[in-house]
């Protein structure tokens, strides 16, 4: 049998290749890698504590990085319970409207927020900030909120 040799560029359909097919010393640049990010943060409350307004750094990219998705919960939505969460992009928010939990949500059940521009783009430097703001938190406990963000490695 013949080795088949291509000239030019050749374009395999989406998931033709999986890991299986790729020998392990196999020479990829960095720049084929895709690392995913899911930052997230507390707020520093515990699980039993109300929450507060607060603001906190989640990521700081370091090269090109793409944010895909954004998420909040609360552990308790308590009884007379309007708790916002906002991602934002260096000061600014990246979302089509906050994600507001009241008590009419479920315990521990995310709800998802829409990126103004999916998927948002950084760039090396750009920071990352959830913003918790509350204006009842009845019985609400637990903030969680985190985004999912996708960096090209060694970029």
């Amino acid at each position: 049998m013949s080795d088949t040799v291509l000239v030019g560029k050749m374009t395999l359909g989406t998931s033709t290749v999986a890991d299986e097919h790729v020998k392990s010393d196999a020479d990829f640049r960095a720049s084929k890698m895709r690392h995913l990010h899911k930052p997230g943060t507390a707020f520093g409350f515990a699980i039993g504590t109300a929450p507060t307004a607060k603001e906190e750094i989640i990521f700081v990219a370091k090269g090109d990085a793409l944010v895909r998705n954004f998420a909040a919960l609360l552990y308790d939505t308590g009884t007379s319970t309007s708790v916002t969460f906002d991602l934002k992009k260096n000061g600014t928010t990246i979302l089509s409207s906050v994600v507001t939990i009241t008590h009419s949500e479920s315990d521990k059940v995310p709800v998802v927020g829409t990126l103004a521009s999916s998927p948002t783009e950084l760039v090396a430097g750009d920071i990352l900030s959830i913003a918790l703001a509350q204006s009842s938190n009845t019985g609400a406990q637990g903030p969680f909120a985190w985004a999912e963000i996708e960096e090209v490695l060694g970029a």
